[in-house]
């Protein structure tokens, strides 16, 4: 996660002037892909549930494929904001605090690191934990370099965890490893595997047909690239719960709807509710980072990258628009970051 381009962002939120319509996002992205800056972009909009999509290039650049709302894409650290949303909801019905300590809850092998012991769950969730952003034995276990998660299990995890010793400073520093342990200690809080508590309550609930932690069979599905080279997608075993999840425009939109929609479920009401900060402009919720906008409203939003691909969205509650939007090509967030910005504050600012 990258604070410094979004900080950026905040310097021209008094420049952007009104224009006609949202002609402008089309043109941004027919410029973006002219100039080659990406090989292809999909942009949905939701405004209190009426939908806009925009796309440019090719999803996938051999056969000439276009984006439409419907082609599936990895969605890379959205995913986290999920996997805080399952455990919050686990969490609240079993009847557990979210400062309630981890250390009754990890496995054996782990449960004797008194270091762990102290860690809360909302400490997973908001990048406090002090645990690095991956385990160092992670390196051992890879066998192709763009598969770098592929063969990293619970085994090569929990030799890991039973000898950490986190940062102590709880200080916001994020953390892969401490989402992915979000994921796996609410799959055994439950006994529901986690692909299982993705169904129960969110995919399923909020109408999202076509997301999960593997693409869709049958589903147009977009190519991502790597410096050029067509990416696999990536296959994160242990660690899903921190980017594993695959998804497209149209249930994104749903996804982000639901939470706008919801804003009096307990669920939501935690997970959109500060718990720590970066400095007065960037905070940080469960899963979600904030941007104080200039009329001191909230936007919650987050990035994600894989090797294929690079993901933003974002929503702002009072108003109901919320925003997707992914480029299908590696390390493109300074792009994919700065547009969704520029379109949330412009459409914020002129509705």
């Amino acid at each position: 996660m990258k604070y410094t381009l979004i900080l950026l962002c905040c310097i021209g939120w008094n420049t952007a002037s009104a224009q006609t319509g949202n002609d402008w996002i089309q043109q941004k992205i027919d410029s973006l892909v002219k100039s080659k800056a990406v090989p292809g972009i999909m942009v949905g909009i939701s405004d209190q549930g009426v939908r806009r999509y925009y796309s440019g290039g090719f999803a996938n650049k051999a056969t000439r494929q276009l984006f439409d709302t419907a082609t599936q894409v990895e969605i890379g650290s959205i995913t986290k904001t999920m996997t805080a949303y399952l455990l919050t909801a686990v969490l609240q019905e079993q009847r557990i605090s979210d400062t309630t300590a981890i250390g009754p809850y990890l496995p054996d092998s782990v449960r004797t690191n008194p270091h762990l012991s102290t860690i809360r769950f909302v400490e997973l969730m908001n990048h406090t934990s002090g645990l690095p952003r991956l385990p160092d034995n992670i390196n051992l276990t890879v066998k192709n370099p763009l598969q770098p998660y592929a063969a990293y299990g619970p085994e090569q995890l929990y030799a890991y965890l039973a000898k950490a010793i986190p940062d102590s400073n709880h200080k916001v520093s994020y953390s892969n490893l401490g989402a992915g342990l979000a994921g796996i200690l609410a799959a055994r809080i439950s006994g529901i595997p986690y692909e299982q508590l993705l169904k129960k309550y969110i995919t399923i609930p909020f109408g999202m047909h076509h997301t999960d932690t593997s693409a869709a069979p049958g589903r147009p599905f977009s190519t991502g690239y790597y410096n050029e080279q067509p990416a696999e997608y990536w296959t994160m075993h242990v660690l899903k719960p921190a980017g594993g999840v695959k998804s497209d425009a149209a249930d994104m939109l749903n996804y982000l709807e639901q939470l706008i929609r919801n804003q009096q479920s307990a669920v939501v009401g935690s997970i959109t509710t500060p718990t720590a900060s970066i400095n007065n402009r960037l905070l940080v919720a469960k899963g979600w980072h904030i941007l104080i906008m200039p009329n001191q409203s909230s936007l919650f939003w987050h990035n994600g990258g894989t090797f294929g691909f690079s993901t933003f969205c974002a929503f702002h509650k009072e108003s109901g628009k919320a925003l997707f939007l992914s480029v299908n090509a590696f390390n493109k967030n300074n792009i994919g970051d700065a547009f969704g910005i520029e379109i949330m504050t412009k459409l914020l600012q002129y509705p």
